[in-house]
C-alpha cells in the first residue's frame, strides 16, 4: 500500500475531513480523518463509498458526447462541443434575448464550489433571471416562508444550547443535512444529539415514521401524513391560550399576533389530534415543554416541504419557533462565525421580502423568485409558455431535473421542446439522455476545492483546502472551466465572486475580472475565496488536513439599525389556514405515500453506487406489517402503487417503524417511466404519482411529493 492524502468529502454540506489511501497513483480506500475536524473521525456511508463511486461503480463518462441526427450519441472533443454550444446560444440570445436561456443547478453541483460560483457568474453576466436548482424542489416551502414571515439575522438557537428542540419531517442521522432549517449539525449528527441530551435538552420529533433519529426523541408524534400545519397551529393555539409564549420577543420583533390568534383559534388540540390521528396528550405535552423552556429551537426537514399544504406546514413550524423566541439573542455566544468569511452576527429581524411578488416573474404563473431562484416546478411550464420570452435553452449542472420535478408525462415533452439542452455530469441520467450535448465533467477528487460556503456550518471554526487527489481524465472538463470557456466564446465577460444564498450577485463588491483570454488558475480562485480569512490561504496549503483557528470569542451584537418585524400571519397564509380548517379528509384511497431518504444516496447522487444497489435493488414500498397482513401481502410481493395521477410497480417490504396507513418510498429512483419489472428498472419513479398541473401549492407551484393518497394491491389484480 502506498501513501495517503488528506482531503475532504463533498457529498453534502457537512464537508467531512477524510484521508484517501493511495496505491501507485490510484485511490483505494477512504477513511475519516479526525485529526483536526470538529466532527472528529466521522464519515457517513456515502463518504466511505466515495472512492468506489469515483473508480467507476456507476459507469463514468470519459469523454463528452454530441447527439447525432439519428438520435444516438457520438464522442466529441470539448472544444468542439463548446464551439457548437456557444454558437447556438449566441443565435438564441440574438433572436430572443438572454431570458431564452436557463440554468439548472443540481445536487451534484453542490459538490463543486468553483463550478457553482462560475455558473452564477455566467448567469449574472448573461443577464437571465432563469436560475433553477434542487433547493426550490425539496426546500421551496422554506423559501416561501422566509419571503412571507421574514427571519432573524442572528439565526436559530443551536441544538446543543437548547432545553427543547422540535424537529418535523427530518432525519439528520440519515441525511446529514441538519443546518440551517433543522436542529442538528450536518456532520456527525448523532454526536450533536448526544451532546444536547447530555445538557438536558428534550427532543420532540414529528414524523409518520419512527426514523433513525427517533432514538434520541423524548416525544415522538407520528401523524397521518398531510396534517403538519394543523399540529403546529394547535401548538401555537396552546401557547397563546396559556400565555406561555415569549411575550418580550414577540412584542419586540413580531407583528400580526392578533391575526395569528384568530387564524389558529379553530385549531384546538382536539381538532388537530383528530385530523392527524394522534393522541391529544402528545400535542399538549409538546406545547407544555416548548412553553416552559428557557431556550428552544424548532425546525423541519424536507418532509413537510414535500407534503400537502407544504407552505403552510413550514410557515406554522417557524411561527412556533418565533412564539418561543427560538433565536440567538444579543450577548449569546456564536459558536462559529465563519472562518473563511467571518462576519458579525446581529439580533435583528429581517422583514419579509415577498420577492415572489416582484419582477422578474415567471411567464407561466404570476409568481417570481425565491432567494434569487425561479421555482423549479415551473421549469416545464416556462419552456412551454406561449410567450416570446420562453425558455429555449437549458444548461444543467450536476442534476437531473427531468426526474426531480416529477410528472414525466408533462415534463418530458417540455424538455424535448427545447432548442438546446446541455447536461454537465460525470454520468448519464434521464435528462442527459435527451440532451444535445453531454459534457463529461471531473469528479470531486480531481478538483481544487475549498470549504466555502459550508465552513459556517461546522460546530466550531474550521477550514480546509484540497488540491486534486488524482488527475482528471483527458476527455473530461471541470465544471468551472466550461462556464468560463462558454463566456469567452460568447463574448460575455465573467466576474468571479464569493456568493451565498441570500446575496444579490450584483451587490457583491469584490470580484475577479475574468474577461481576459488567460484561463483562470483554480488554486488562485480558491485563494480569492479565502481573502480576509481567519486562516491565511498559505496556512491552508501547508495543512491539507484542515485548520482550526484560535479565534476570539464572538457574540451576537445589538442591531445596528431599527430592523424589521417577523410577520406571523400575513393574509395569504391566513387564507391557506382557512382552507386547511375547512377541508375534508381524502378517503377515496386508503393509504398515504410519503417520501423517505436513504443513507447510501443523496437525491439522485450515489443511487447507482455498488452499496446502494446492493441494499436497494428496487425502490421498495415500505408498509406497516399489520397493513400488509390485512391486505394479504408478504415481504417481496410485487405491488401496484396507484394515485389519481399515475401508477408504479415495485416490491413491498415490511417496516414496523411506519405508522399504519402509510407507504414510504424514495424520490429519484428508477427510470423516468417505470416498466412492469422493478428489478430490471432498479427502482420505480414515484414522480409518476404526482402532477404538475393540479393540486399545486401557491407561490412555488410545487406538486405533492408526499402525503399522496394511494392504493396498494398485488400486481395483476383488477
Amino acid at each position: 500500500m502506498g501513501d495517503s492524502v488528506k482531503t475532504f468529502c463533498r457529498n453534502c454540506s457537512a464537508l467531512c475531513a477524510m484521508e484517501i489511501e493511495m496505491d501507485e497513483g490510484r485511490m483505494v480506500r477512504a477513511r475519516p480523518d479526525g485529526s483536526v475536524s470538529p466532527y472528529g473521525a466521522y464519515l457517513c456511508p456515502k463518504g466511505l463509498a466515495a472512492v468506489d463511486f469515483h473508480n467507476g461503480a456507476e459507469g463514468r463518462l470519459m469523454h463528452s458526447l454530441a447527439r447525432q441526427p439519428d438520435g444516438t450519441f457520438a464522442p466529441i472533443a470539448n472544444d468542439a462541443a463548446l464551439d457548437a454550444i456557444g454558437a447556438k446560444l449566441d443565435a438564441l440570445v440574438a433572436e430572443h434575448g438572454p431570458r431564452s436561456v436557463a440554468v439548472y443547478h443540481g445536487t451534484g453541483a453542490y459538490r463543486c464550489v468553483l463550478g457553482g460560483l462560475m455558473e452564477r457568474a455566467f448567469v449574472a453576466a448573461l443577464g437571465t433571471p432563469n436560475f433553477f436548482s434542487t433547493m426550490t424542489i425539496d426546500q421551496s416551502a422554506k423559501w416561501v416562508t422566509l419571503a412571507r414571515l421574514g427571519t432573524m439575522a442572528s439565526g436559530k438557537n443551536a441544538l446543543r444550547d437548547c432545553d427543547v428542540a422540535l424537529l418535523a419531517g427530518g432525519n439528520p442521522l440519515v441525511t446529514h443535512q441538519g443546518a440551517p432549517y433543522a436542529v442538528a449539525e450536518s456532520g456527525a449528527p448523532a454526536r450533536a444529539f448526544e451532546a444536547a441530551r447530555a445538557n438536558g435538552c428534550k427532543v420532540i420529533l414529528v414524523d409518520p415514521r419512527r426514523t433513525e433519529t427517533a432514538r434520541f426523541a423524548d416525544l415522538l408524534i407520528q401523524p397521518l401524513p398531510g396534517h403538519d400545519a394543523a399540529i403546529f397551529a394547535a401548538i401555537a393555539h396552546i401557547l397563546l391560550r396559556n400565555g406561555t409564549y415569549d411575550r418580550a420577543f414577540v412584542e419586540k420583533w413580531c407583528k400580526g399576533l392578533e391575526d395569528l390568534r384568530a387564524a389558529v383559534a379553530p385549531f384546538t388540540p382536539e381538532m388537530a389530534a383528530a385530523r392527524a390521528d394522534v393522541p391529544v396528550e402528545q400535542i399538549e405535552l409538546a406545547a407544555k415543554w416548548l412553553g416552559e423552556a428557557r431556550r428552544v429551537t424548532a425546525g423541519s426537514g424536507t418532509g413537510p416541504s414535500f407534503s400537502a399544504h407544504s407552505n403552510a406546514n413550514d410557515h406554522m413550524i417557524e411561527v412556533v419557533n418565533a412564539l418561543c423566541g427560538g433565536y440567538r439573542r444579543e450577548g449569546d455566544t456564536v459558536r462559529n462565525p465563519g472562518t473563511l468569511r467571518t462576519k458579525p452576527v446581529y439580533e435583528m429581524a429581517v422583514s419579509p421580502s415577498r420577492s415572489f411578488e416582484r419582477e422578474p416573474k415567471c411567464l407561466s404563473e404570476d409568481t417570481g423568485q425565491l432567494l434569487g431562484e425561479m421555482p423549479s416546478a415551473l421549469l416545464p411550464a416556462e419552456i412551454m409558455a406561449d410567450h416570446p420570452d420562453r425558455i429555449r435553452a437549458l444548461i444543467v449542472l450536476g442534476g437531473d431535473p427531468l426526474m426531480a420535478v416529477g410528472d414525466p408525462a408533462v415534463a418530458k415533452p417540455a424538455f424535448e421542446h427545447l432548442d438546446l439542452l446541455v447536461s454537465l455530469d460525470c454520468r448519464m441520467n434521464e435528462t442527459a439522455k435527451l440532451a444535445d450535448h453531454v459534457i463529461a465533467t471531473s469528479q470531486p477528487f480531481e478538483r481544487h476545492e475549498i470549504s466555502v460556503p459550508g465552513d459556517a456550518l461546522y460546530p466550531s471554526p474550521f477550514a480546509q483546502y484540497t488540491r486534486p487527489v488524482v488527475e482528471k481524465p483527458e476527455g473530461c472538463m471541470h465544471d468551472w472551466e466550461f462556464f468560463w470557456a462558454l463566456g469567452q466564446r460568447m463574448g460575455v465577460p465573467l466576474t468571479f465572486k464569493f456568493w451565498a444564498y441570500g446575496l444579490n450577485f450584483a451587490d457583491i463588491p469584490e470580484g475577479l475580472d475574468l474577461s481576459g483570454p488567460q484561463k483562470p488558475d483554480p488554486e488562485e480562485l480558491c485563494r480569492f475565496l479565502a481573502a480576509g480569512s481567519a486562516v491565511p490561504f498559505d496556512e491552508l496549503l501547508a495543512h491539507p488536513e484542515g485548520v482550526r483557528p484560535d479565534m476570539p470569542e464572538h457574540f451576537v451584537q445589538s442591531a445596528p439599525a431599527e430592523g424589521g418585524k417577523l410577520e406571523l400571519m400575513p393574509p395569504d397564509v391566513a387564507g391557506e389556514m382557512a382552507v386547511i380548517r375547512d377541508e375534508q379528509e381524502e378517503d377515496a384511497r386508503p393509504y398515504r405515500l410519503i417520501s423517505r431518504r436513504i443513507l447510501h444516496a443523496i437525491n439522485g447522487a450515489y443511487r447507482h453506487s455498488r452499496e446502494a444497489k446492493r441494499r436497494y435493488p428496487v425502490n421498495f414500498a415500505y408498509m406497516n406489517p399489520d397493513d400488509m397482513a390485512r391486505d394479504g401481502l408478504r415481504e417481496g410481493d410485487a405491488v401496484e402503487i396507484a394515485s389519481d395521477d399515475g401508477m408504479v410497480r415495485t416490491q413491498v417490504k415490511a417496516e414496523d417503524r411506519l405508522r399504519p396507513g402509510v407507504v414510504s418510498m424514495t424520490h429519484m429512483f428508477g427510470p423516468l417511466v417505470s416498466t412492469d419489472d422493478p428489478e430490471a428498472d432498479e427502482g420505480a419513479n414515484v414522480g409518476q404519482l404526482c402532477s404538475l398541473t393540479r393540486v399545486l401549492e401557491p407561490v412555488n407551484f410545487m406538486p405533492r411529493f408526499s402525503a399522496i393518497p394511494v392504493t396498494v394491491q398485488p400486481c395483476g389484480k383488477n
